[in-house]
Formats: C-alpha cells, structure tokens, sequence
C-alpha cells in the first residue's frame, strides 16, 4: 500500500500522465495489485505490452479486462527486419538463403528469429563465408530449440498435440480433407492461438499448416536474445498504421490494391510458404514426368521453372545432357537453347561463348532461325552493351517475318534499356503465339507504363499481374512484376507497400536466370532506402546482392556500380561528385539510357555535385528527357546555394515523379549544410525542407550520402547535426530548428559526450566541426 501510495502522489502531479507496463503477464501478484489500486485511484490510461502465444507459462494472475481497451497486434517481421535482427544477433550478416529459411521456420516471430540464429550457430550448423553467415547443414533444427518449441507448446491438449504431430506429417492441406483427422473446433483453437494457419489459393481452397513451421521440425525429429530495439521499431510501425485509415487519398483502383496489398503483409508468411509448398510440388512434378519419358517436351516444361525458381545445379545439368533430341518440337527445342544460353551466362561465360549454340539451333530449325538471331542480340545487348547497329541488325530480323512473338518481347525490352516506353508498348502489340512471350510481355508493359510516366497505371497493373503470377505459380512473372510494382510505389513514396512487396520476393529465397537480375536490383533498392543514418553499423539488404556480376546494367539497380558508390564513405561530396559522373558515363557508353537517367537522377538528389549536373543535362538534351525539369532546376538552385531561386521554385513546384528525390535533395542540403564548419547557412535549407514535408506528408526515410570519415565513426548523422548547431545555440533553439522535442535534443549530447569523451558542449562542437584535431 505504502508502495502505491507514493506511485498514485506521482501520477497526481499536474500534467498529461500515463502508466506503462511491459510484459504485464509477467509481473508478481504484489506488483499486479500496486497497478490495480493506483490505476483505480486516479484513473490514469494503462498502456502495456504482454505476449498473446508467448514463449513461456503465464503465471500472472493479472486481468485488466475491466478497462476500455484499444489492442494492437504486432505483424509478423518481415524479411528486411530479420535480416537486420539477424545480423545483430550474429555479429555479420546473413546471406539471401539464411534470411528466407529463418523467416519461413518462424514465421516472423522475432524472439523464434533470435533462438534459431543463437542456437544454430551454437551447433555449427551456420559457417561465415566471405563476412557473411550461410547455411552449413541440410537443417537449421538442432537440441538446443526442443526447450523452446515445448514452452511455446505449453498447455496444449491432448488432442491438439495430436493434431499438430498428423499436420507435421501430412504437410499443408485443404481444410477439408482434414476433417476426418482433426475436428474442427481443436483446428479453430489452434488457429486461435497461433500454432497453424490458414491460406486461401486461386481456387477459393483453405489451406492449413503448422505455423511457425519450426513446430513442424520438432514433430518430425524429436531427437534431433531478442532486440529491444527491434520491437521498439516494430511497435512505432504499428501504431502507425493501427492510427491510419484504409488508403483512400489514391483512385479507386489503386486504392483497392494497397489495401489488399495491406491485408497481405498483414497475414504474415502463410500465403508465402504455400506458395513455396506449391512451387516445390510443381518441381517435383516436372521433374518426374522428365524422368519417366527425356524427350524435349518434357525437359522445355521443367525448364520453365528454372526461369523463376531456385536452380539445382545437378539437375539442371543433368537434363541438359540427357535429353533426347531426336524428333523433337521446334518451339521446345528453341526453348531448351535458350535456357542453355543462359544456363552459361549464369555460370559466368561470356556472351560470345554461348552464342554458337543458338546459332547450331538455328541452323537445324530454320523457321526459328531469326529468334536465335534475335536472342543472341538480346544476350549482348542485356550483359554486355547494345550494338550499335541495333535497328539495322533488327530491320533485317524482322523482314523474316517471324510469327512466334519472340522478336516483339526482345526488341520491347531492348526499347526499354533505350529509355523508349513508347516503342516497347508498340512493339509488345505484336507479341503473340509464344508462351515465353506470354510470361516476359506483363514485365515489359509494366516497366514501360513506370518509365513513360504513367505512376497509377502502372501501379494497378503490376498490382493485379502480381496477384495473377502468384495464382498461377509463376514465379518468375512474380520476382518480374514485382520488381516493377517496388519502382512504382517507392516513386509514389509508398516506402511500407514497397518493403512489403521485395519482402515477398526475398522470403522466397534466391530465384533462378533472369530474375536473378531482379532480385539482386531489389536487394539493392532496399539496401539504398536504408542509408538514411551514416553511422549504423547494421549491414543493408545490399551486401545480400551478388558481387559476381557486371558494375553497368541495362535495368536501375542491375548493376552494382550505384549500389557500391553510394554505400562508400567519402572525405568530401566532391569525390562522390567526379565518381558518379564516371559510372554515368560508363551507363551512356553502352546504351543504357534507363539505369542512366534513374542512377543520375538519384544520385543528384543525394549530392547536386557539378560534374554530374552538367553530365546529366547534357544527355538529357541530347535523348529528349523533358519530364525532370522541375528537379534539374531545383538541383542547380542547391548546388549553387541560391536560397531565394530555391524558395521561389519550390513555391511553384506542381507535384510529379520526382517528388521523393525533391524531397531527398532538399534534407540531403540541410544535412550537409549543418556538417560544415560554419553552421549559419543551414537554417534556412532546414526551413525549407521542413515547409516542403507540411505540403508535401511523405513516410519517408531520406538516404544520405556520407561524407563524414573524417568525422568520429561512432556518431550518427544526427548526433553530428545537433553537436555541430550545440555550439552556438541552446537545446530549444536546436530543437525548434530540427522540428524534435528538446528532450531529444538532450538525449543526443549526452550520448555524444559519453561516445566522444568529451566533458562540454564546447568541445564536443569543436570535436566534430575540425575532426583532424
């Protein structure tokens, strides 16, 4: 009582107070009784945290459900947070197949996500390769998680065990076949509490599993530390999006889609290891009919799998020498080259090295004999650079009069790396007959409506083919289109809904041939969108991307070269500024005009650096690039820090593409400014950025180039600002210039002199304003 007494004195003060509770299952009764009375007594909001399936016994007697109450369910992690928790967890970070198989096994659950880590690399079933962790061992199950699985199974019935040992043992199943083994109301309390879950697929059909599917591992083989900050993270999130209403500010359609869309990420992982069950079946049963008869046919359908789903080296090397060529279709046999080409692509051949084959298919299919042609172009043109006799080349391929489709999806894509939407859409008109065209045209007509402009056209329809490419388990029209929806929505500053759509490709693992592409462009926008504090020392999603492949890619974000030059430190903007013109050109010099004209624009707003301005209004003029006029203007303003133009362009800006790097430049100029020796110009880019954010709410995370080495490394980007503006300005004054509470702003300086070593704002200012002292 005495205890209580003090705590009701203190919520009795005047002002708006609140009592907060975490792991409220978890307190002693005494405790749970001082809560009780004081909330009693002065009717003060309870806010608290308690886990709905938690990893132990609830031994909590206490019940506040005589309160209102508003809950809030944390989603499950996505993929970029349990790489994140992953990586800290480890101490390096994971690789593409280590974070997929922890996400499936838990489903998202974070503390599932650290034990599995922890207690893999305790039984060496993990090995560091190259500054990253990879799986060592068939299975991550281990002695270690047998205690875990059994708390988180703790006061289950018999038959609810039971029905969970015939779900290990069944795997996913329709609902309904299930109703003979399992009754329904021990299905519903097992839903209830979260130890299966349920996916509808194209047919309308429920399908239930094991969920986390790590239960299922401890079913099959009997014998056989969670971040705070992370949930921290994780709890902001949802209030945001538990405080927000369905997306409605957009058209009807694409408004519909970001719901769905919404409702999607917010079921977790279910729908993606259905379709990964799906998939797995769809390889076995390929790969079974190849078995029993090796004729072309049966090898062109397997293959078509390989286009989308992760490759077995030995298998697919197998198929390609034993398939019986004899009497084989044309279109088949064409197919089965052409994966043949890009089997050695992927192995690392050069395109010169591949090409003989397509031509020997040509010479033994005549009536195909233009699409090797035409392939062969496409090869060169999409890992090497586009020939300079392109159109001639192509006018002569096309005068054949080929009817299969092939040659409209190539020269669309090629359309494509030249920066032509127009010409693309025109030529997929023709695209017709072929069922490869059929899968690559939805990737073409999506990218082109993206490039020519066309944000909620090309929104909608890459929404929609993405729901198709998953019904339909194409799993390479899946990793395409959504590596087109990513583009859109982070254009339209719809960074959540872009997270969630990569999360979905990157949690079905490394796919195979040309999405591999993709989904290393992913990785690395997902890596990008993350560089928004200079002094992390997490690893991005970035590091998961291949290293073994070209700098320059036809597609933004195919080659690493961007990626590798906006994650460096540099000593000052202006080496960022002369290296960046360098890879433009490098872009311009083999024809890929697209990754050019992104890779510019997003590095301008990152540094407005002189080279790079002229290099880019320069080609700009020169290929008829007039839709960036508002941000190229805009740039010149910042580089040459004429805050006047600035003030009066932004006052007439009118809302387009370049919206997200609008604001990116303007934040970006503001950083900078508040990092030079003199912090005096920095107000007024502060105020600025801060006005064009009121008209212009944006969820967006700002990345920023990071000129600091010369700085203390340990410090954030934000600790520097405000120990640079501690200098000459109080804590409110900094508070009301950043747009932060001032109990922030103390909380920085004070971690700051703690890192640094220093004993006063004076010297912690002149620490970080002259880092060579």
């Amino acid at each position: 009582m005495a205890v209580a007494d003090v705590l009701a004195e203190r919520l009795a003060r005047i002002g708006a107070k609140a009592i907060v509770v975490d792991d409220i299952d978890l307190l002693d009764k005494e405790s749970a009784a001082v809560i009780d009375i004081v909330q009693r007594r002065t009717q003060r909001p309870l806010v608290m945290t308690m886990g709905d399936k938690p990893l132990y016994s609830r031994t909590s007697v206490f019940t506040p459900a005589r309160w209102p109450e508003a809950k809030i369910r944390l989603s499950p992690l996505r993929y970029d947070q349990v790489n994140k928790l992953l990586a800290q967890t480890l101490g390096a970070p994971p690789d593409v197949d280590l974070t997929s198989l922890i996400l499936m096994k838990s489903a998202g659950n974070p503390r599932l996500v650290v034990r599995i880590a922890q207690s893999a690399k305790l039984s060496k079933r993990l090995v560091l390769r190259e500054g990253q962790w990879s799986i060592g061992k068939h299975s991550l199950w281990n002695e270690y998680l047998q205690s875990t699985i059994e708390a988180l199974l703790h006061g289950l019935s018999a038959d609810e065990l039971t029905a969970l040992h015939t779900l290990a043992a069944v795997g996913a199943r329709p609902a309904a076949s299930l109703a003979p083994t399992i009754e329904a109301d021990v299905l519903d309390e097992l839903e209830r509490r979260g130890l299966v879950a349920a996916a509808e697929d194209a047919d309308n059909v429920i399908w239930v599993d094991i969920s986390p599917p790590v239960i299922g591992d401890y079913f099959r083989d009997h014998h056989t530390v969670s971040s705070r900050k992370m949930l921290g993270n994780r709890i902001a999130q949802e209030l945001e999006s538990s405080a927000s209403h369905a997306i409605t500010d957009f058209p009807g359609p694409v408004a519909t889609l970001l719901n769905e869309l919404r409702t999607e990420a917010g079921a977790g992982t279910a729908a993606t290891r259905h379709f990964q069950e799906q998939l797995r079946i769809l390889e076995q049963t390929t790969y079974g009919l190849w078995e029993r008869e090796r004729n072309m046919s049966n090898a062109a359908a397997f293959l078509r799998f390989y286009w989308g789903g992760p490759i077995d080296p030995v298998r697919i090397e197998y198929i390609f020498n034993n398939t019986e060529t004899a009497d084989a279709n044309p279109a088949d046999h064409f197919f089965f080259t052409m994966t043949r080409a890009l089997w050695g692509i992927f192995r690392g051949a050069e395109v010169v090295d591949v090409t003989g084959i397509l031509k020997e298919v040509g010479d033994a299919e005549p009536e195909w004999k233009a699409e090797a042609e035409a392939f062969a172009i496409y090869l060169q043109a999409s890992f090497d650079r586009i020939p300079a006799d392109f159109d001639d080349a192509w006018e002569q391929l096309d005068s054949k009069h080929p009817e299969s489709g092939v040659l409209p999806v190539i020269r669309g894509i090629v359309e494509l790396y030249r920066f032509d939407p127009q010409a693309a859409l025109e030529a997929l008109d023709s695209a017709e007959g072929f069922e490869i065209s059929a899968s690559m045209a939805p990737f073409v007509h999506g990218l082109a409506l993206h490039i020519a402009g066309r944000s909620d056209e090309a929104l909608v329809y890459s929404l929609t083919q993405r729901t198709e490419a998953r019904s339909s388990l194409n799993q390479f029209g899946f990793v395409a289109i959504s590596y087109v929806a990513a583009l859109a929505l982070v254009q339209r500053g719809l960074m959540r809904e872009a997270d969630w759509v990569m999360s979905s490709v990157f949690a079905l693992g490394r796919p195979g041939f040309l999405v591999s592409n993709l989904h290393d462009a992913m990785l690395r926008l997902a890596g990008l969108r993350s560089l928004s504090d200079s002094g992390k020392d997490i690893p991005s999603l970035g590091v998961q991307s291949r290293r073994d492949v070209a700098d320059i890619g036809p597609l933004p974000g195919t080659g690493k070269a961007v990626y590798d030059l906006v994650s460096r430190k540099y000593i000052n903007p202006g080496m960022f500024d002369e290296a960046a013109a360098r890879v433009i050109s490098e872009q311009l010099d083999r024809g890929f005009i697209t990754e050019a004209v992104y890779a510019s624009l997003f590095m301008l707003s990152l540094y407005p650096g002189p080279r790079t301005l002229e290099k880019t209004k320069r080609f700009f003029r020169k290929n008829g690039v007039t839709s960036h006029g508002q941000f190229l203007a805009l740039a010149s303003a910042v580089l040459k820090a004429d805050y006047p133009l600035l003030e009066e362009l932004l006052e007439h800006y009118e809302r387009d593409s370049d919206l997200i790097l609008i604001g990116n430049l303007l934040h970006g100029a503001a950083k900078r400014q508040s990092l030079e020796p003199d912090p005096c110009p920095v107000a007024p880019f502060q105020d600025l950025a801060a006005s064009f954010n009121a008209r212009f709410p944006l969820r967006a995370e700002y990345p920023f180039l990071d000129t600091g080495e010369g700085l203390p490394q340990h410090l954030s980007a934000r600790e520097i600002e405000i120990a640079v503006l501690a200098g000459s300005h109080s804590n409110a004054e900094i508070a009301s210039r950043l747009g932060i509470s001032t109990r922030t702003v103390e909380n920085h300086i004070s971690r700051s002199l703690k890192k640094t070593g220093t004993t006063t704002r004076a010297a912690l200012h002149e620490l970080v304003r002259r880092p060579g002292k």
